[in-house]
C-alpha cells in the first residue's frame, strides 16, 4: 500500500509530521511526503504561490504512486487530501484537524486587508528566535497566503460529499487554530460510506505533542485494516 502524507499550512514538510512518516514504513507502507510550494524554505516564499500550486503538486505525487493509494493529510493538508479523495477512487482517507475553519476570525480579513498588511504575525517578532528553536512551523507569514487557505476552505465543502474511500477524521481537543466545529463539519460532509471520528487531548500539531506516537500507531493500524477489508 502507497500512502501520500501531507503537511499543514506555514508547516515544515517533515518535521511537522513527527513519527508518523517512519511508523507507517515499518509497518510496511511506502510513503511519499512532498514539500508543498512555499514551504520548508522561508516564509517569503509563500508570497507568490496560490491553493492551486498547492492542490497541483499533491495531485501529482499523489498520480506518482502505485495503487492501492491512501491519502493522509494535517491542517490544510487535510483540506488537500480530501480534495484527492473526491477526485480519484482512493483507498482510503485520513485528515488530522483538517482546517475547514479558523478559531481566529479576523483571519477572514485577509482578503481585505492583505495589500495593507503584508505580514500576519502568529509570534510576536522579538520572539521569533525562541519560537523557531521549539517550532519548524513558519512563526510568521505572508497573509496573502492566508487568503489562498480561506480560497481552498471554501472550495472544499462542494466535493467532500464525492469522496466514496474509507476515511478516519481526527481532532485535537485543545486545538487554538481549528475549531472542533469545523472539523465535524468535515466529518459530516464526507460522503463516505464507512468513516470513523476520532478525539486526542492533542494540540494542533498532533505529531509534535506527548499523543504524537500513539496518534501515528493508530493510523497505521487503522489503514491496515481498512486496506484489508478492501
Amino acid at each position: 500500500m502507497n500512502v501520500l502524507v501531507l503537511h499543514g499550512f506555514t508547516s515544515h514538510p517533515i518535521r511537522t509530521m513527527g513519527p508518523l512518516p517512519d511508523t507507517l514504513r515499518r509497518a510496511g507502507f511506502n510513503v511519499a511526503q512532498p514539500a508543498l510550494p512555499g514551504h520548508g524554505t522561508r516564509p517569503e516564499d509563500l508570497r507568490h504561490v496560490r491553493w492551486q500550486d498547492w492542490l497541483q503538486t499533491a495531485r501529482e505525487a499523489y498520480l506518482a504512486l502505485p495503487e492501492p493509494r491512501a491519502v493522509v493529510g494535517l491542517s490544510m493538508g487535510g483540506l488537500l487530501a480530501g480534495w484527492l479523495a473526491a477526485e480519484h477512487e482512493t483507498a482510503a482517507l485520513v485528515a488530522l484537524a483538517p482546517a475547514l475553519g479558523l478559531k481566529n476570525r479576523l483571519a477572514y480579513l485577509a482578503p481585505l486587508l492583505h495589500p495593507f498588511k503584508p505580514w500576519a504575525y502568529s509570534t510576536d517578532p522579538a520572539q521569533v528566535a525562541a519560537r523557531q528553536a521549539k517550532s519548524p512551523n513558519y512563526p510568521n507569514f505572508p497573509t496573502v497566503a492566508l487568503t489562498q487557505l480561506i480560497a481552498l476552505q471554501r472550495r472544499l465543502p462542494g466535493l467532500l460529499p464525492r469522496v466514496r474511500a474509507s476515511a478516519l477524521v481526527l481532532e485535537a481537543a485543545q486545538d487554538d487554530t481549528v475549531p472542533p466545529t469545523a472539523v465535524r463539519r468535515y466529518f459530516s460532509l464526507l460522503g463516505s460510506p464507512h468513516k470513523e471520528y476520532r478525539t486526542y487531548p492533542s494540540q494542533h500539531d498532533m505529531l509534535l505533542d506527548p499523543l504524537a506516537q500513539q496518534v501515528s500507531q493508530e493510523i497505521a493500524v487503522w489503514l491496515r485494516e481498512r486496506l484489508a477489508s478492501a
